[in-house]
């Protein structure tokens, strides 16, 4: 198995140490780790700073590489906060360091932040479901330095701000919006990952889950990663074969896995 979405303590919101993180993999029968720091460079009404040295990381993530090299495989990435206002200085950083796979992800709507609830204050639920998948859509066609679309279906894990559970919504509403978003990506030739932190936040679902797997299918979809979103050694490899499990049953073969942004698949029964 693959984890390839885990913060250490690079990212402003993890304390985890590499170290911690690749024994955790070990354990867990992780071969490949992907460190996805975050970069968020418009991130309002938030005390953290998203942002990281490359070349700190790049020395640290070097020595972790030798040191584990006969036990697991070691990747550089990044997750990058999508936003307009950014997308200069997100895509000066993404193509001026080395990176063997990078996220991109949209953590913001209305400029709003999700995760303190400000985004969903004043808004019916499906207000706020369409107006973040209008969101993603634009910024996937807008800003394409990235390998794979972080957690498509982030806003179920926040649901509670609107009195909602992922549960009660029709998300086939949103379908026309969601396949042209992964259209937009399979044309560029990038994908999507599954995201198993809904089982961190118990909500019991990957992000996406299922039917939104079996879309991105349906339409050509091939590019595709499975990662914990761990911030703690706790969630590192966590849930990772339940993810795998909905790859099979969506109808993939292969998962995929990248060196130098480059994308090669992996027969899941091989991984």
């Amino acid at each position: 198995m693959f984890d390839y979405h885990v913060h250490s303590l690079f990212s402003a919101d993890s304390k985890m140490k590499l170290e911690d993180a690749c024994d955790a993999a070990i354990a867990a029968g992780v071969k490949e780790i992907a460190f996805t720091e975050h970069i968020d460079y418009f991130y309002p009404n938030c005390d953290l700073i998203f942002d990281f040295d490359y070349q700190e990381y790049a020395k640290a993530v070097e020595v972790i590489q030798e040191k584990y090299r006969e036990k697991l495989t070691v990747l550089k990435a990044v997750e990058i906060g999508i936003h307009p206002f950014k997308h200069l200085e997100n895509k000066e950083f993404a193509n001026s360091h080395y990176f063997d796979f990078i996220i991109g992800s949209v953590h913001l709507a209305d400029d709003l932040d999700l995760h303190n609830g400000d985004y969903f204050k004043e808004k019916t639920l499906d207000e706020a479901v369409e107006t973040y998948f209008l969101t993603i859509n634009q910024y996937v066609k807008e800003f394409k330095d990235f390998n794979v679309l972080g957690h498509l279906t982030l806003i179920k894990r926040y649901l509670h701000y609107v009195k909602a559970h992922w549960a009660d919504v029709k998300w086939k509403n949103y379908y026309d919006i969601i396949e042209d978003t992964f259209k937009a990506l399979i044309e560029t030739e990038r994908g999507i990952e599954v995201n198993m932190s809904g089982f961190r936040y118990r909500i019991d679902c990957a992000l996406p889950d299922l039917p939104f797997l079996k879309l991105y299918k349906d339409v050509g979809g091939e590019i595709i990663t499975v990662g914990t979103d761990a911030h703690s050694k706790h969630f590192v490899g966590k849930h990772l074969d339940l993810g795998y499990e909905l790859l099979g049953k969506a109808g993939f073969k292969y998962v995929t896995t990248f060196r130098e942004r480059k994308p090669k698949f992996v027969p899941i029964n091989l991984r």
